[in-house]
């Protein structure tokens, strides 16, 4: 299932870290999350988390663990661009008031599943930049590189846009 700007919220994603465990379904052999706030700063971050918990799982090639830092990329700068706030720049002291991003990283046998929760209560939107454009090509990257990707409204608010990346 592709998300486009006319999907419906589908719901998690079989596995998620949205959902209880259930009989039957598959659990993940690695698991992990990292809060972080909107700043510049996150997609790097976040990144970084994805290399270090990559390292950690077993049969991860390194191809994989690129494709995924690049994918968490995409999708952490989404979150930060559409859930920030965008009316002034960040100093130290005003990140009590910024947005918090949340990445979850699910390791299966055949794959790995990347959440990425912002407050935004608007659906992520697959645009179609023209060829000078910088920006607006995040999602067009996911739905490329990814199995399948598409997002949700979680019950407290804000949106998870996920992926599913198999493992090569």
């Amino acid at each position: 299932m592709v998300a486009t700007e006319s999907t419906a919220d589908v719901g998690p994603a079989i596995g998620s870290a949205w959902q209880s465990a259930r009989s039957g379904q598959p659990r993940p052999l690695d698991a992990g999350r990292l809060a972080l706030v909107t700043l510049p700063t996150s997609p790097f971050w976040a990144r970084r988390y994805t290399r270090s918990f990559l390292d950690s799982c077993r049969g991860i090639s390194e191809d994989t663990a690129a494709t995924a830092e690049l994918l968490v990329s995409e999708l952490v700068t989404n979150a930060v661009r559409f859930a920030g706030d965008h009316t002034r720049s960040h100093r130290y002291s005003e990140r009590v008031s910024a947005s918090l991003v949340s990445l979850s990283l699910r390791h299966f046998r055949e794959g790995l599943l990347i959440e990425v929760y912002d407050a935004d209560n608007n659906p992520p939107i697959r645009s179609s930049p023209d060829g000078d454009a910088e920006n607006g090509r995040g999602l067009i990257l996911v739905d490329a590189l990814s199995a399948e990707w598409s997002y949700f409204f979680p019950a407290g608010g804000g949106k998870v846009v996920y992926c599913f990346l198999e493992i090569r």
